[in-house]
C-alpha cells in the first residue's frame, strides 16, 4: 500500500502548491524531513502522517498561540476613557430644553436672519444647526441610556440582596440535616450564664482592693517617716561633705586594736564581720553553743521586738 500524502487543502501556511493536482502529488518524497538545509520554495513541503502539522487547523481569531501572534498586526493606538457627561448633581438638566437653549443657542444677530448670500455659508447655517440637532439628540439619548443603566444596576443589586437574604434566612435543609455530624446539646449551650453570687463577689473584691490601698498608704507613710528620721544625717553642704570624706578616709581609722585587742587591719575588723549561714540559722532557732553569743543574741532580739512595738504605737520609725 503506498504511503498517505498530504492533500493541497491541508498543507501548513506558507507552503504553494501549483494548480496542477497531480504535479503536486505526484512530487517523490524527500528522502530527509529533519533536515537542516531550508527546502527550496519551487517544491512543496511534504509532511508526514505523524507530524502534527499534517491537519491543517486554522488558528481561530482570538487564539493566543506564539504562531498567531506572528501573524496577527500589532493594534495601534488605544481607546480613550469614557467621558462622565452626567457627573454632577444637576446632570438631569442637560437633556432640558432650558439647557440646550443656553448650551447651543440659536443665532440672534440681523446678519444670521438674512438670507445666506452664498452656498457655503447655507452650508456652513446647515452643520450649525446639525450640531445643535445632534447635541440635543445626544444628550437624551445618553440620559435615556444612564436611566436605564441606573435601574438595571439597582434592580440587579436588589435582586442579590434579596437572594442572599433569602439563603441566609433560608431553614436547614433535608440532606443538611440528615448528614450533618451529631453534637451534644451542652456543647451547643455556649450562652455565659450571670453569676447568682455576683454581688457578694463584687462586695468582697471591694473590700480587698480597699484593704489593699490602706496597707499601700500605709507604707508610703512610713517610708516618708523613715526618710523624715533619715534626713539628719543627710548631707546638704560641701562642709559637711568634707567632714565625712576626712572620717572615711583617715589612715588613723584602721590603726589600733579592737574591742577585742586583735589589730585592726580592715572594716571587717573595725566593725565585725559578716554572719554566716550558721549564725544567721542559730539567731533565729536560738540555739548557741556560746553562753554570750546566745544571751547577746536573745537580748538583741528583745531590743529588735521592742523597737518595732514602739514604732507600731508611735506609728512613726525610731533610732
Amino acid at each position: 500500500m503506498p504511503p498517505l500524502r498530504p492533500r493541497p487543502g491541508l498543507l501548513p501556511r506558507g507552503t504553494s502548491c501549483s494548480s496542477s493536482t497531480t504535479s503536486c502529488l505526484s512530487t517523490p518524497p524527500r528522502a530527509a524531513f529533519f533536515s537542516s538545509t531550508p527546502a527550496p520554495r519551487s517544491q512543496p513541503q511534504q509532511i508526514p502522517p505523524e507530524s502534527p502539522l499534517f491537519l491543517n487547523v486554522p488558528n481561530p481569531p482570538q487564539d493566543q498561540s506564539i504562531e498567531a501572534l506572528r501573524e496577527l498586526k500589532p493594534v495601534k493606538g488605544h481607546l480613550p476613557v469614557p467621558r462622565q457627561v452626567f457627573k454632577h448633581r444637576d446632570a438631569h438638566l442637560k437633556p432640558t430644553a432650558a439647557f440646550l437653549a443656553k448650551s447651543a443657542p440659536e443665532p440672534s444677530s440681523e446678519r444670521s436672519k438674512r438670507e445666506p448670500g452664498s452656498e457655503v455659508q447655507a452650508w456652513k447655517r446647515r452643520m450649525a444647526a446639525s450640531r445643535r440637532e445632534n447635541m440635543g439628540t445626544g444628550l437624551r439619548e445618553l440620559w435615556q441610556r444612564k436611566q436605564m443603566l441606573d435601574a438595571w444596576r439597582r434592580e440587579r443589586s436588589e435582586r442579590k440582596l434579596a437572594e442572599n437574604r433569602a439563603a441566609a434566612t433560608a431553614p436547614e435543609r433535608e440532606d443538611e440535616r440528615l448528614t450533618r455530624a451529631s453534637v451534644n446539646a451542652k456543647t451547643l449551650a455556649t450562652a455565659v450564664l450571670p453569676d447568682p453570687l455576683r454581688s457578694e463577689r463584687a462586695e468582697e473584691s471591694r473590700a480587698r482592693t480597699s484593704e489593699i490601698l490602706a496597707r499601700k498608704s500605709e507604707r508610703r507613710r512610713d517610708a516618708i517617716q523613715e526618710l523624715y528620721m533619715n534626713a539628719r544625717r543627710f548631707i546638704v553642704d560641701e562642709a559637711a561633705l568634707e567632714a565625712e570624706v576626712e572620717r572615711a578616709f583617715d589612715p588613723a581609722l584602721m590603726r589600733g586594736r579592737s574591742a577585742s585587742g586583735q589589730e585592726i587591719r580592715n572594716i571587717w575588723d573595725l566593725e565585725g564581720s559578716p554572719d554566716r549561714i550558721s549564725e544567721m540559722l542559730n539567731k533565729v532557732s536560738g540555739a548557741s553553743n556560746h553562753l554570750i553569743t546566745a544571751l547577746g543574741t536573745a537580748k538583741t532580739q528583745t531590743d529588735k521586738r521592742q523597737k518595732r512595738i514602739a514604732e507600731e504605737l508611735t506609728g512613726g520609725t525610731m533610732d
